[in-house]
């Protein structure tokens, strides 16, 4: 197959896209569809290989995984490696333990599976991944590793029509699958990042070169301009609240195939020497950009202009040296149809030894607990509270109701409901309850949603759960049992995802809602918790404290520059000047139906300071989630609970 200038020219727009999206340049919305530009010309070349060899009775399924591997893992195990020993070098234990996991899934090509498993690609926390982008990598893979094994039996059983009738049905099973699953309030996350949901978007790709079109000058033309217009379009309207890939995916879909199908090899837009140039060290630009967005994350610069023009320019700095001291080294020249600069290229063996070296590497980074032992141990007493969290949190869990929350709320001496928060604190309760024994606390947590009746999250969330278990907590005029309700109040009534609720009347979900404000927040939580007080004790835990910088690595981090490195606090006024609102809310709950509340204030807030730890050890997993080494400080409250019952 001849070179396609028109091809190399397309992927400069998609990586440029990808980039301009991932650093926030204004107008680059809808960039992160350059991926989606990708799989189509992946579809289309890998097919293109398959179909033309197999008509020349020379195709090898080994041969094809080994152009593979010498195209993608050359430059993504030497990403690997640098970001190795600059990791080694500055990551705390826990970062480095999680960038050793990511390592071995993005060189085993299965990092898709882990990302999705963990987090949306568009969460904020997701900025501090630093393979994330190696998940559509591994879609790729997993494409070529079953791609070309699909289309050998399938020919084998119904021949070369039968062949293009199967790829044209499951490229639209795939495509309804997707549309279906990235709805918000299906499996959006799984639409995102799974084979399954994008296998159609690669299989279009296919079908262009299995049907291609014979058009004039002016008609090949008008067809390049068309498809040009969509994927810009896409570029400049889609956003991140985009359902996506979706049905929108459609858009830049389309516009590839249309460009594919012109053909136009002089091009002004895609045939330019810049165009060519980009498109030529697109795939290194594409593996480099992300460290450096992430690196503005986590050195607090991505609120600087200087330094996000700097980090792009890093991005293609990095990749043309990737691309010309590795990629052109390693790639057959009958892969991109022109000479090398370098005609020299490795053999496969040392570069799978090398990556398979890498891969174990980042196993044993992770089993390692990201090698504590490069820092003095303060940094890994202060790091390794991130991971200590509550052991039982999945209990009773969201809408998952292993726990028969109707009868077993009966037999627990004590339910503790709502939030993170609640499931944060949850074990204090067990060590609060006198003589206590398995099954006494009842966990029922909703994350991400306060313990409000009638308040719905904009995708349709919190509603139902909310409601679900506050009925069943204050219908049965029998049950006794009391109930701790925490939450990360706060970040509900002026935090950045208060515009993400309104209310709703929970007899008539379908009428129009009422927009989220502060006041409709205290009235309907005056109004929950005195509706289960009438059955029950109802006991409020009054704001945790909670910090701006996230605790254990924050601490961990001064204790790299300086072992002795005092403890982290706020100060009571601070803490005051956040919450006081809320505060004179639950004092009102208080007066009005005789909910009791507990103050973490004594416990947390000695010498008017909150501490964040505690002679070197953090008491907090995050910015406000409570540790279980925090939790200790709480029991005393919680025994509260116990001696007034």
């Amino acid at each position: 197959m001849n070179f396609r200038n028109d091809i190399n020219g397309l992927r400069a727009f998609a990586v440029l896209a990808v980039v301009l999206f991932h650093f926030d340049v204004p107008g680059f919305k809808g960039g992160f569809l350059g991926v989606d530009v990708f799989f189509v010309i992946s579809g289309y070349l890998m097919t293109s290989i398959i179909f033309r060899r197999l008509s020349k009775d020379r195709f090898s399924v080994l041969e094809f995984y080994g152009d593979r591997a010498r195209r993608i893992i050359p430059a993504l195990a030497f990403l690997c490696f640098a970001l190795g020993v600059f990791g080694w070098l500055v990551f705390l234990p826990s970062e480095f333990r999680a960038f050793g996991k990511a390592v071995g899934s993005s060189l085993g090509f299965f990092s898709n599976i882990v990302y999705w498993r963990e987090a949306g690609y568009f969460d904020t926390r997701s900025h501090l991944k630093w393979l994330l982008h190696t998940w559509s990598l591994s879609v790729e893979w997993q494409f070529y590793l079953l791609y070309p094994l699909g289309i050998l039996l399938v020919r084998k059983l119904f021949g070369q029509r039968g062949t293009v009738i199967a790829l044209v049905g499951m490229a639209l099973a795939s495509l309804a699958v997707c549309v279906y699953l990235s709805d918000p309030t299906k499996w959006p996350t799984a639409a995102f990042f799974l084979l399954p949901t994008r296998a159609w978007e690669m299989l279009a790709g296919g079908l262009v070169y299995l049907f291609p079109l014979t058009a004039g000058r002016p008609a090949r033309r008008a067809m390049e301009f068309a498809g040009l217009a969509m994927i810009v379009y896409g570029t400049l309207t889609f956003n991140e609240n985009s359902a996506w890939p979706g049905y929108l995916a459609l858009v830049p879909v389309a516009g590839t195939a249309l460009v594919i199908l012109a053909g136009r090899k002089h091009s002004m837009f895609t045939g330019n020497p810049l165009a060519q140039f980009i498109g030529k060290i697109s795939y290194s630009v594409y593996l480099w950009h992300w460290p450096f967005v992430v690196a503005l994350t986590y050195f607090d610069k991505e609120g600087s202009l200087h330094w996000r023009v700097a980090g792009i320019a890093g991005g293609f700095v990095m990749g043309y040296l990737s691309y010309a001291l590795v990629e052109s080294k390693t790639r057959r020249p009958s892969d991109r149809g022109e000479a090398l600069a370098f005609p020299r290229f490795m053999t496969l063996r040392p570069i799978l030894a090398f990556t398979l070296l890498l891969a174990i590497g980042g196993g044993s980074i992770y089993a390692s607990q990201g090698v504590p032992n490069r820092f003095d141990r303060s940094v890994f007493i202060a790091d390794s509270e991130t991971y200590d969290t509550n052991p039982h949190r999945t209990k009773c869990h969201m809408m998952i109701d292993p726990c028969d929350v109707a009868n077993r709320q009966k037999e627990s001496r004590v339910v503790v409901l709502g939030d993170s928060h609640a499931e944060a604190i949850a074990e204090a309760v067990v060590d609060a309850v006198p003589n206590g024994k398995p099954g006494d606390v009842l966990l029922i947590t909703i994350e991400g949603c306060p313990t409000i009746y009638g308040i719905r999250r904009g995708n349709g969330d919190c509603f139902d759960q909310d409601r679900k278990y506050i009925d069943i907590l204050s219908r049965d005029q029998t049950a006794k049992t009391p109930v701790i309700i925490a939450n990360h109040w706060s970040q509900y009534w002026s935090g950045p995802t208060m515009d993400d609720f309104a209310f709703v009347n929970p007899d008539q979900p379908a009428q129009t809602s009422t927009p989220f404000s502060t006041e409709q927040y205290r009235e309907h939580l005056l109004s929950t918790v005195c509706r289960i007080s009438k059955i029950r004790p109802v006991y409020l835990v009054e704001p945790i404290p909670e910090f701006d910088f996230n605790v254990p690595l924050t601490l961990a981090r001064e204790k790299m520059r300086d072992p002795k490195a005092p403890d982290l606090s706020i100060s009571m006024s601070d803490y005051v000047a956040r919450n006081g609102a809320l505060l004179q809310a639950m004092r009102q709950a208080h007066d009005q139906c005789g909910i009791h509340l507990l103050d973490p204030r004594p416990y947390l807030c000695p010498d008017g300071k909150c501490m964040g730890s505690h002679d070197g050890r953090p008491l907090y997993s995050d910015y406000h989630h409570m540790s279980e080494y925090g939790n200790r400080f709480l029991v005393p409250m919680f025994r509260r609970v116990f001696e007034q019952g």
